[in-house]
């Protein structure tokens, strides 16, 4: 239909009609009539399209041949009207494709505009359901803000206040138009509006969210303090387009701080009180052990100097252990201090493996009267570690003696391990009773009858104070196994 019959049919009718006018014009004129025919093919052209133009030059060339070019009735041509002939099919299908390009030029235009115009009230009809959308969610935003019982407000993209809700207008007892612009700032407090305009103004000016606590008068003339909080919204360009804000009361959270605040400082001064006695005991705690070796060898070098003959040699061997123990007890009491003082321990690079065989030549003797077998495994790729060697040779002496303590509660093989080994950090693993291990650390909690209970907890505080962790854990055999850490020298 489309490019057979229908431009046939239109090609047909026009040269049909050019060729009943032709002839009859031709009637009164003497040399071939054409004209007609020109029209024909313009008419085909433009009402059929480049097909049926191009087929009524066809039929338009041989009914002229054939009715109009001598010899007339035949369709052969002399040699005077080929030229002729010729030239009427080459302007024909020039006038041919004109008026089909133009007739399509038109068409495009025609269509372009319909479909333009379709746009535009497609567009428009958008643009109309978008407005009233926008109204719409502008509405149901103003009704929720009423809704929920909050204070809220909306500032424009500049921070300039131009919207409160009724939640904000009720508690502060002011109009709208009191409320919005400059005039928001004057029911903080005094004190509080120059930094709230500060810290808004930076806010709105990096596009950041802003918070601030202030105190905001109320309708009865009292203040109280508020969280205030806003985000800013962005278009999808990245502007912003308004900001929404928030009051949150605050005001019991204020007064519990300052409640608290009066009761720390009460317990401060509480604090420091007992710290003294606590300091007293643990000096006292931490002396016992070297004044009673003081004692033991003091007898002891009495009675090498009463024998007959006096035993000079192992005199003064007992008197050098007197100035050691002597010189331990000042160094103990010197770290006691500075441990409830808050200084940091002097530290300085050490062997702990070292330490540790100190600590057995310390423990040899209470070993033997407690029938206590002292076992050491040392790891002997130990790096050397900066802490303080009397702090925590005294820390592994306490753990040593609360566990001999607990091994003699037992039957059978008694025996205290110490190993040390290399992980992240040093780390010295000593076993006592298990049953100790509900309050090991607590301060006054002791399992002897004559003791302070403040050994573990002062042992604590000085793997504290060297950056490391001291805890327990229960054996599955039975018992418990004390561990500590200390850094290694970076």
């Amino acid at each position: 239909m489309e490019y057979g019959v229908r431009p046939s049919a239109i090609a047909g009718f026009f040269v049909y009609a050019a060729l009943l006018w032709t002839l009859l014009f031709q009637q009164g004129i003497s040399y071939p009539f054409v004209f007609l025919f020109f029209g024909a093919v313009m008419g085909s052209a433009w009402f059929g399209g480049t097909l049926a133009g191009l087929l009524s030059v066809a039929l338009s060339t041989l009914a002229i041949t054939y009715f109009f070019v001598p010899p007339v009735f035949s369709m052969s041509v002399n040699r005077a009207s080929k030229s002729y002939l010729v030239a009427y099919a080459i302007c024909a299908t020039a006038i041919s494709w004109v008026s089909s390009s133009r007739k399509r030029a038109e068409t495009r235009i025609l269509n372009s505009r319909d479909q333009l115009e379709e746009r535009v009230q497609e567009r428009s009809a958008e643009i109309q359901r978008s407005h009233e959308e926008i109204v719409e969610s502008e509405r149901q935003l103003r009704l929720l803000t009423e809704a929920i019982p909050q204070q809220i407000w909306r500032a424009a993209a500049d921070g300039t206040i131009e919207y409160c809700n009724q939640h904000l207008l009720n508690y502060t007892g002011r109009t709208a138009d009191r409320m919005t612009g400059d005039q928001f700032v004057s029911v903080l407090h005094g004190d509080d509006r120059e930094g709230f305009s500060e810290a808004w103004a930076n806010a709105v000016n990096l596009a950041v969210e802003f918070e601030d606590e202030c105190r905001i008068c109320g309708a009865d003339g009292h203040y109280r303090w508020f969280l205030i909080r806003s985000i800013p919204q962005f278009s999808t360009n990245g502007q912003i387009v308004r900001w929404y804000g928030t009051h949150i009361d605050i005001e019991n959270r204020h007064r519990a701080e300052h409640a608290l605040n009066l009761a720390q400082v009460e317990l401060s001064q509480q604090s420091r009180t007992l710290s003294m006695g606590e300091m007293a005991a643990s000096i006292a705690h931490e002396l016992n052990q070297p004044i009673t070796a003081v004692v033991t060898h003091a007898y002891a070098c009495r009675q090498w100097l009463a024998a007959d003959p006096p035993n000079l040699e192992r005199a003064s061997s007992t008197a050098e252990k007197i100035v050691q123990e002597s010189t331990r007890a000042s160094a103990v009491v010197a770290g006691v201090r500075g441990l409830f003082q808050g200084r940091e321990p002097t530290r300085e690079s050490a062997d702990i493996n070292r330490l540790v065989r100190s600590l057995v030549q310390l423990l040899r003797d209470e070993a033997i009267q407690r029938d206590v077998i002292v076992r050491t495994r040392l790891d002997t790729n130990l790096p050397q570690t900066l802490c303080d060697p009397v702090q925590i040779q005294q820390v592994m002496l306490n753990l040593a003696i609360n566990g001999m303590d607990a091994i003699a509660k037992t039957d059978g093989p008694r025996e205290l391990l110490i190993e040390s080994a290399f992980r992240d950090s040093h780390e010295i693993l000593i076993r006592m009773d298990e049953e100790t291990t509900t309050k090991l650390f607590v301060p006054f909690f002791t399992t002897k009858p004559h003791g302070a209970g403040l050994g573990l907890s002062i042992s604590r505080s000085i793997i504290e104070a060297h950056d490391g962790k001291l805890w327990a854990t229960p054996r599955m055999a039975g018992g418990t196994v004390f561990q500590f850490t200390i850094p290694v020298v970076s």
